[in-house]
Formats: structure tokens, C-alpha cells, sequence
């Protein structure tokens, strides 16, 4: 009947005003996070300490990505208009593609140099698994979203008639699928980074205190040549 249409429309309505009130919630904690997480390192760069500057730069372009990825993904979801799911369709292939074609080398010889020198090898291994299935989402997904990002989403061609033909023709059958493997990867690149995070904190907390003795002894020191 025509008024369980309605009610149900409805109830659609509120769903995805709730999602979308729930979306914006989680991407202002994800800029907050982005934000400390950059905070932090111009801290340690104003100090001049750069021996963690591969680890925070990987820090931030994961949370970032991770970030947009979630936004175009809700806003592919949501959207019951088929240009734009399209367009976001596009866009996410692309954003998803030009993150695992980058990842990789993020992740590789330099950050485990730098993991090495600073004496966190027991991460090593777990960086190496999450940065191989990072490999494994990409090489079982290349072809279709490097198709799709070279064919729409980044305009390669300069043929209008060709770009709106693909365009047209363009399907996310595995989108979802592709989206969680990047999404569950990130999750366990974020665990692994925020033990690594507490870890530097540990140290700079006990480098300062260490530091404060230090300070103190010397003033005893200085008081005691006074009265001598």
C-alpha cells in the first residue's frame, strides 16, 4: 500500500541522516588524530629530533588516506543519484589505487633502516606482514581500479566520447570488497604504529626526567662550590 511506501521512505530518510550525522562524527576524530599526530612531530623536528621522521611521515599519510577513503566511500554509499555514485566510485578506485602504489615503499628498506637505528626491531616483522598484504590487496585489484583510475577517474584520455562511453559502462561489483581489504589493512598498520608511538613517548618521557636529575645535580653542585 501506498502509505508503507511512504513510511519506509522515511525510515530510509532517517537511516542515512543518522549515518551521515555518524560519518561526520568519525572524520572529526580522524582530524583531530591527524592533527595531534602532526603536532607531535613538528615538536620533535622543533627540538631537533629527526630520527623518527619516516615513521611519522607513514603516520600521517595512512591516517589521512585512511580518512578519504572513508569519506568517499559513505558518500558512494549514501547517494542515490547514479552520476554521482559514479563519480565517487571513480574517485575511490583512484584514491585506492594511488595508496597501494605508495604504501609499499612507505613501509619498505627506509622505515625499517630507520626502526633498526633507533632500536625497534621487534616491529619489523609485523610492519613486514602488514606491508606484503597491502601487496596482496594490490595485486589481486590492480587491474580493475588501475582500468578504472586511467580509463574515468583520472581522464587519461583525451577522447570525450571515449570517457563518457566508459564511463557509462563502469561497474563496482568489488569495491566494497577492495574498500575493507584496504580499510582492515590500515587498521593493523594504525595498531602497529600506535605501540610504536607509545614506545617514542616512553623514551622522551624517561630522556626528560633523565635530564631534570641531571639539571638538579648540577645546581647542588653549583650550590655547593658557593658555600665552599
Amino acid at each position: 500500500m501506498w502509505w508503507k511506501r511512504v513510511l519506509n521512505n522515511s525510515k530510509n530518510r532517517r537511516v542515512k541522516q543518522d549515518l551521515k550525522s555518524t560519518v561526520d562524527k568519525s572524520i572529526e576524530i580522524r582530524n583531530s588524530d591527524i592533527q595531534t599526530t602532526l603536532k607531535t612531530w613538528n615538536n620533535l623536528q622543533t627540538s631537533k629530533i629527526h630520527k623518527y621522521d619516516e615513521f611519522y611521515n607513514v603516520c600521517l599519510y595512512s591516517s589521512v588516506v585512511t580518512r578519504d577513503i572513508s569519506i568517499l566511500w559513505n558518500d558512494y554509499s549514501l547517494t542515490n543519484n547514479n552520476t554521482k555514485k559514479n563519480l565517487y566510485g571513480r574517485l575511490l578506485s583512484m584514491t585506492i589505487i594511488e595508496f597501494l602504489d605508495d604504501i609499499n615503499g612507505l613501509l619498505g628498506k627506509n622505515l625499517r633502516i630507520e626502526l633498526k637505528s633507533n632500536n625497534m626491531s621487534e616491529f619489523i616483522k609485523e610492519l613486514n606482514e602488514i606491508n606484503k598484504a597491502f601487496s596482496t590487496v594490490k595485486k589481486e585489484n590492480n587491474t580493475v581500479l588501475r582500468l578504472i583510475r586511467n580509463n574515468s577517474a583520472a581522464h587519461k584520455s583525451k577522447n570525450a566520447k571515449d570517457l563518457i562511453d566508459f564511463t557509462d559502462q563502469v561497474h563496482f561489483e568489488n569495491l566494497h570488497k577492495i574498500s575493507v581489504e584496504v580499510s582492515e589493512t590500515n587498521i593493523k598498520l594504525n595498531e602497529l604504529t600506535t605501540k610504536i608511538i607509545y614506545k617514542i613517548t616512553e623514551r622522551i618521557k624517561l630522556n626528560v626526567e633523565k635530564l631534570k636529575e641531571k639539571r638538579i645535580e648540577l645546581e647542588k653542585n653549583a650550590i655547593q662550590h658557593r658555600v665552599l
